[in-house]
This record gives structure tokens, sequence and C-alpha cells, in this order.
């Protein structure tokens, strides 16, 4: 039996190798594409920058003092959008970190429906760290994330 399999084995190689030789022949070079010839591409097309890029206005912290604590609130340009699957968070030089949340998300839970907000005791303060945003602009598809340094101190 092994040799059966050996001599089937020797022979499905010898196939192989005469099937090849046969390929090989005097073959022509593949024609060069013409350069006239639109690029043909099953992948979607992707979105397109405007032309006019206008200036990002990175979000900003609305602060409400309380008697005992401090209310931040996002803010963010007119009709941009905060993204609810990575939410602003403040983080703080000591190692704090505050999320921003809002109560109603879009339907899809890809957005803040309302301003996200946290609140704060004030004698957490003073707070110096860097505010980390993820938000779309009206005109655009894809969202952006953004950073700003924050330095919250008692008033």
């Amino acid at each position: 039996m092994s040799i059966f399999r050996s001599t089937r084995r020797h022979s499905l190689l010898a196939l192989t190798a005469i099937g090849l030789a046969a390929c090989a022949g005097d073959r022509a070079p593949a024609p060069s594409p013409s350069t006239d010839a639109p690029i043909v591409s099953l992948l979607p097309p992707l979105p397109q920058l405007s032309k006019e890029l206008r200036e990002v206005v990175p979000p900003d912290l609305d602060l409400a003092f309380g008697t005992d604590s401090v209310r931040l609130t996002i803010s963010v340009e007119p009709g941009a959008r905060v993204n609810a699957l990575l939410p602003p968070v403040l983080d703080a030089g000591d190692g704090r970190r505050f999320l921003l949340r809002a109560p109603t998300v879009t339907e899809d839970s890809a957005y803040f429906v309302e301003r996200a907000s946290v609140t704060i005791a004030r004698s957490a303060l003073p707070i110096r760290g860097t505010l980390r945003t993820s938000f779309c602009r009206s005109d655009e598809r894809l969202c952006r994330s953004a950073e700003r340094a924050v330095l919250l101190e008692d008033r």
C-alpha cells in the first residue's frame, strides 16, 4: 500500500511539472494598461474634504458654581454633536477622571441629545487637566477628537 501511495505522489508531481513546462512556453508579456482608461474599484468612495476648511473650534466648558459644587457642561459649536460612544472626559493631572454624561442619547446611542455635564464638589478644586472630547461638526461626516488644557479654580 505504501508503494502505491509513493508512486501516486510521484506521478502527481511529474504531471504538475509537465503542465508547468507546457505553460511556460513562449509567453508574450502582459500588455501595459492604458493611461487613458479610468481605474475601476469595488471600494466605496471616501468622503471628500471641502475645498475651504473652516477653523475647528474645540469644545469648551461652561461652569456653574453652586454653594458646595460646580457643574461643568460641555459646549460645542452650533450644529455639532458630542459623541456618546466616546464621552467627554476631564483627565486631572493627579489621576482623577471626571466623565461628562447626558441623560438622553440618539436612537442609535451614538450622540448626546442634551449637553453633557458633570457635577464636582468644590472641595475637589483646583483641578488642572485636559478635556478630551469627540464631536462631529454639522458639515462633516467624520467625528474628530479635540483636547484642551483646563484649569478649574474655586472663585
